[in-house]
């Protein structure tokens, strides 16, 4: 038997040549992709068991609020009560956690302009004053009232569906009460500057509730009256600091407020609803929710919503 001796001419030692570079180059290549592939894999999973941690910490959080917000059960709620202490920065395993609790009816509860089917006048001007201290349009608040009444009859300045269709992309009034304050840049009027300016001042609570005087800012409590300049509600912001208001007539007594014949109506010395907004950070993953408590007449404290961010 003769053996046959292959010899490749110059033409054929080039392309040999060429081809086991092309493996090896597809070979690199893959391995480089396996190799982000995994490293992606990684990060994901991390960012996944960093997320969860996180989110563990925070249901903490809203535990411990509950438990203060029990322990502090009295006849009035106020900034002297340990529920309005200032919350330290916590270390926690791998990262840090931030929080603070606030008194909702501090704030102006939009969803009190229209109760039971009907608009509530006494909330409508204080709204409206509240809207002017705030350097925001009056109009504002009738789109408010059309967007939450049950009704497809238009008041002066607001908007029903036939303005809401009309919208690219268009959608419908609520005709329902806010669930959350964000939806008050769907209605009319609002854009997102006033909608900025407006969102420290006011809440969305699906029930009507009252303003608490202990804890409402300046803007609010100048609101409850066309004769409360913002720097009288200030001077009685100075003068409760130490003088929390016991019941609601030791608010009425006082001297700015008596001037300006502010009524009782809709107006209290303590709270039920309360907002906790934390932040967990675990390692590069910022977690953060906002959280609504109500608090009933037999002390116990429920956990109403509960959102990514800020509600």
């Amino acid at each position: 038997m003769k053996l046959v001796n292959f010899k490749l001419t110059g033409n054929k030692k080039g392309v040999a040549l060429i081809t086991v570079m092309l493996i090896l180059a597809l070979a690199t290549i893959l391995a480089v992709s396996m190799s982000s592939r995994q490293q992606i894999n990684i990060h994901r999973s991390s960012n996944i068991f960093n997320f969860e941690q996180a989110y563990e910490y925070i249901s903490g959080a809203e535990s411990w609020v509950q438990q203060i917000l029990k322990r502090d059960k009295n006849n009035n709620d106020s900034f002297n009560d340990d529920w309005a202490q200032p919350l330290p920065v916590l270390s926690i395993e791998g990262g840090s956690m931030i929080g603070q609790i606030e008194d909702l009816l501090a704030k102006f509860n939009v969803n009190n302009l229209v109760l039971n089917g009907k608009v509530q006048q006494i909330e409508v001007d204080r709204f409206n004053r509240l809207l002017r201290l705030l350097g925001l349009p009056q109009e504002l608040s009738a789109g408010i009232i059309d967007w939450i009444d049950g009704d497809e009859n238009m008041i002066f300045s607001g908007a029903e569906d036939n303005y809401y269709l009309n919208l690219t992309p268009a959608y419908r009034t609520a005709n329902y009460v806010m669930h959350d304050v964000s939806e008050l840049l769907l209605i009319k009027g609002f854009d997102i500057d006033s909608y900025k300016k407006l969102r420290p001042f006011v809440c969305v609570l699906e029930s009507g509730t009252n303003i608490n005087v202990n804890t409402a800012s300046a803007e609010v409590l100048s609101s409850l009256s066309s004769s409360l300049t913002l720097s009288d509600a200030e001077n009685i912001i100075a003068n409760r600091k130490n003088n929390i208001y016991k019941n609601i007539n030791d608010f009425l007594q006082q001297p700015l407020v008596n001037k300006a014949k502010i009524t009782k109506n809709g107006l209290s010395i303590d709270s039920d609803y309360f907002q906790l907004s934390s932040t967990a950070i675990i390692d590069k993953i910022n977690v953060d929710y906002t959280t609504i408590f109500y608090r009933d007449s037999k002390n116990n404290v429920v956990i109403l919503k509960r959102s990514r961010g800020v509600l």
